[in-house]
């Protein structure tokens, strides 16, 4: 069932308009995900409106049982991912 989750997840991911350049998630055993997004179109975002624009986006693509599954997400630019 986590892999399930984290398929869909990353599948919804993918078919938000910001076309993130990297997705990495995990999933526990008790089907809990989270993970980090990179993509470009985050330059010149706050965390808040990157965040904002996320969850909207999977709100429309996910069910009320798979979104309460994601944890976290972090949202980076591939400059904010390079400074690591």
């Amino acid at each position: 069932m986590a892999t399930d989750t984290s398929e869909r997840v990353t599948i919804a991911l993918k078919n938000l308009q910001f076309k993130p350049e990297e997705i990495h998630l995990e999933s526990t055993q008790s089907g809990s995900v989270g993970g980090h997004i990179v993509s470009a179109s985050f330059t010149g975002q706050s965390q808040m409106e990157r965040q904002e624009q996320l969850w909207k986006g999977l709100k429309n693509q996910l069910r009320p049982d798979e979104l309460v599954k994601i944890v976290a997400l972090l949202t980076m630019t591939p400059e904010e991912i390079a400074d690591d």
